[in-house]
């Protein structure tokens, strides 16, 4: 990865505080990106700052919004703020998550499914078309929306945030087809096991230490934010 892969482009990215938000956001600055780190916390995103800006990353931009409680007038005002701010956007990757609880669908409470299904699908919609305007404009914009292996094609007990995340999944395909004529790219990550909260929740009698740290996908990152062809996930072996 090069200093200047990214150099004056604008990229945010949500859940930027996450295991593999926050190495986006490092990696990103570091390939020379202003990034705009979105989070709902703002001591976290007050600190990733720091790790950027200390390790010689340009200085990031800290947006604090929680996708469970914004509004489609939220997402507006995000649109608008990076356009005034900054001129304008050329990536936006998804790295905001909520696992929930592993249960059975017949025990799954109906506000837990709406706010599970809301987090991880409806509120990268509505973000990404509140966006849109502004990645279509650029030359060269990508989208980059994060799936999660460990659902597969609809495994049990893994609930409304599996089915959201199949539902990403298939949103991703189907923005890609419509705007196949444009300048934008959309892209589905999948970046299969790693080490991260969402992993330890998932498998709580999992070592960490047997998967990989989500650091090992800093290049490949740049690369879909970069080029329409991602270079192969490395080969560590972890399991699905």
């Amino acid at each position: 990865m090069t200093e200047t892969a990214l150099k004056n482009r604008v990229i945010l990215i949500t859940g930027a505080t996450g295991a593999l938000g926050s190495v986006a956001a490092k990696a990103c600055a570091r390939a020379g990106a202003s990034v705009v780190l979105l989070g709902r916390s703002v001591p976290k995103l007050e600190r990733l700052n720091d790790e950027i800006v200390n390790t010689g990353g340009q200085q990031p931009a800290l947006y604090p919004l929680d996708l469970a409680g914004a509004s489609e007038q939220d997402y507006a005002d995000l649109a608008s703020t990076v356009q005034r701010e900054l001129g304008g956007l050329h990536g936006l990757m998804h790295c905001a998550a909520e696992l929930g609880h592993l249960c059975p669908l017949t025990e799954l409470a109906g506000e837990r499914w709406q706010r599970l299904l809301h987090v991880n699908l409806t509120a990268p919609f509505l973000l990404t078309r509140a966006l849109m305007p502004l990645l279509l404009a650029t030359k060269g914009a990508a989208a980059v929306f994060v799936g999660d292996s460990a659902v597969g094609d609809g495994k049990a007990f893994w609930g409304a945030y599996g089915v959201a995340k199949l539902g990403l999944g298939a949103y991703a395909r189907i923005l890609k087809a419509e705007t196949e004529n444009s300048e934008l790219r959309t892209e589905l990550f999948i970046p299969g096991p790693m080490r991260s909260p969402i992993r330890l929740r998932a498998y709580p009698g999992e070592s960490l230490d047997t998967l990989p740290a989500p650091g090992i996908h800093a290049e490949r990152i740049i690369q879909l934010l970069v080029t329409a062809e991602p270079p192969p996930i490395p080969d560590n072996g972890a399991r699905s």
